[in-house]
């Protein structure tokens, strides 16, 4: 639903109901909903990455490998921040466990890590 904003989300122990702000019409109205989803920005906050020398993509997502290594040895990525396709809670926690046994491994041997 373009050009609206969610105003107010309703129910007792569960979501049944969003108020919407139509800010092209300029009305609200209610829908009927059995849950919500927050998305939080569409665009990667990947400035300080970039500022440090970390590579990224042209649509500016970090760039790693299968052990979210990214170009500079012994520092890694994981999230939505990164080039990885599928940008969903469980794919971070996923990346996040490997890039913190990757580390892991990098701290305790760091010129095996490569």
């Amino acid at each position: 639903m373009l050009n609206t904003e969610i105003m107010e989300i309703k129910g007792e122990k569960l979501v049944t109901k969003v108020v919407m702000f139509d800010k092209k019409v300029g009305e609200k109205r209610e829908l009927a909903v059995d849950a919500v989803f927050v998305q939080v920005g569409e665009a990667p906050n990947s400035q300080i990455a970039r500022d440090a020398g970390i590579e990224v993509n042209n649509e500016r997502y970090i760039k790693s490998d299968l052990f979210q290594r990214t170009n500079i040895s012994g520092v890694y990525v994981a999230g939505d921040v990164t080039d990885h396709p599928v940008k969903q809670v469980g794919t971070a926690v996923g990346q996040g466990i490997t890039a913190a046994l990757e580390a892991y491994g990098y701290i305790r041997r760091p010129y095996y890590r490569k």
